[in-house]
Parts: structure tokens; sequence; C-alpha cells
């Protein structure tokens, strides 16, 4: 068996050993490879202050936090577990090649999208937590309704409640009826 090692999150120079056993675990806490809570997509968010990001999302988004990683303190690695998935986030750091976004700016590389029950006492949550509002809760014709914040840490979020139970094909051409009426 070759011997595989990877970087460990106790720093960039710290290395584990690895198997190199690709067969997917099916067991009490993993289904064809992918653990339970887990969807088989994860991002990881490097942020300026992963503790007041942990507070902020558990406060806003109800999420409940499993586990939170530190090293001199600063949280280098933290998993959060949504209604239906997970979020991974810790400090920024050069020692592994991560920035986080600007809080101020709205020029951002990426989005998060999240699906809630009550997507006004959501947005409303999140201001009063500090959040800054980019687009006010509203209809729109894919049958959600939603609204968009960029939270203190500078990431943007789109924030929706499915009202219309439509399917893929449905709400895709609602969507495309309104584009159409744009120009």
């Amino acid at each position: 068996m070759a011997q595989i090692y990877k970087r460990a999150s106790l720093g960039p120079s710290t290395l584990i050993f690895m198997t190199d056993n690709t067969t997917p675990a099916d067991g009490a806490h993993t289904t064809n490879g992918v653990p339970h809570g887990y969807s088989t997509i994860t991002p990881f968010l490097a942020v300026t202050d992963a503790k007041a990001a942990l507070d902020f999302y558990a406060s806003v988004f109800d999420a409940k936090i499993i586990t939170a990683m530190t090293n001199n303190e600063a949280v280098v690695h933290a998993e959060i577990q949504f209604d239906n998935g997970r979020l991974e986030l810790g400090e920024a750091s050069s020692d592994y090649n991560t920035v986080a976004s600007e809080p101020e700016s709205d020029t951002v590389a990426f989005s998060l999208a999240l699906y809630c029950t009550n997507v006004d006492r959501v947005v409303e949550l999140a201001i009063a937590h500090g959040a800054t509002l980019r687009e006010p809760v509203a209809y729109f014709a894919s049958g959600d309704r939603y609204g968009s914040i960029r939270d203190p840490f500078g990431v943007r979020w789109t924030i929706m409640t499915r009202v219309e139970d439509l399917s893929d094909e449905e709400s895709e051409q609602q969507v495309k009826e309104w584009m159409e009426t744009l120009g």
C-alpha cells in the first residue's frame, strides 16, 4: 500500500498519514462516502473574525456550531449545520493563502443562497445583527420571496422562501418570461 500524506490543519508544515483506500464508506455516520449532515458540496469561507461570524450565523440563520478548532485563539476551522447542509469557515490566513471578503465592498467573487421558512424574519434579524441590506425582500418570478444582504464579514447572501410550489421547469419558464419583459 502506498503511503499518502496530506497537510493537517495543525499547520502548513504538518503532514499526517492517510490511507489510499478509495472505497466510499457506508455506516452509522456516512452514506456513500458523504458524512451525515453534509451535502456533496460544502463551501469554506475565509473571514476576518471567525468567532464573530459563528455567533452571527448561529443567531441569524439558526445554524448549529458542530466544531470550532482554534490555534492561538483564532478559529482556524469550524463547521456549522444548517437545516439541510453544512458550511465550513475559518480565519483568513496567509499560511493557507486565503483572504477574506472586504466587509464594506459590494464587489464579491461569490454569493451564497439560503432557503428558509421565513425570509422576512431572517433578513430583519440579519440587519439587526449588523448586516447591510442589498435588496429588500420582494417576490421574484422564480416563485421565491427573496432578499439580499451583505453580512458583517463581507459575505453576500441571497435569502429565500419558496412561496409557489413550482417544478424546476415551471420556475425557469417564469424567470424566462420575466427576462423577456426586460428587453
